[in-house]
């Protein structure tokens, strides 16, 4: 939610106040969108030998992400594109995120070194990583 209107411009109070309902009510902004990255929103899914883990990535091309495994957790990293040079025009209220982002997962337990599959498709990350058994 913002709240921003031509007349107010973008105070120091202003944004001081958006960023308290942002963290206290969980709607505005997210947290790391002032430092120019953007948090991927993900589910961890479940299922007889795999996890599998589902992240928001609109915009994002497969070919513009890092995905490894280090133990048993997940580092997924990346670029989303501008999608709208702002040099052009004076952008009122901007909501959409580009830049670099950075989320990491740790797995309920032991996986494989490297995802099984690893697919994007409508917005949609999904990578599978085979369980492994604990080693005695």
């Amino acid at each position: 939610m913002s709240w921003r209107h031509e007349n107010h411009g973008d105070s120091p109070l202003r944004r001081e106040v958006e960023s308290l309902f942002s963290d206290v009510l969980g709607f505005g902004r997210p947290p790391a969108a002032d430092a120019g990255r953007w948090p991927p929103f993900l589910d961890l899914i479940e299922e007889p030998g795999v996890f599998i883990v589902e992240m928001d990535m609109p915009g994002v091309r497969l070919q513009d992400l890092s995905i490894s495994v280090t133990g048993r957790r997940l580092n997924v990293r990346g670029t989303r594109a501008s999608v709208r040079d702002s040099s052009s025009a004076h952008i009122r209220v901007r909501e959409r995120w580009s830049g670099a982002f950075s989320r990491s997962i740790e797995l309920p337990g032991p996986v494989d070194d490297a995802p099984a599959a690893t697919t994007l498709h409508e917005g949609i990350l999904r990578v599978v990583l085979l369980r492994r058994s604990a080693q005695p």
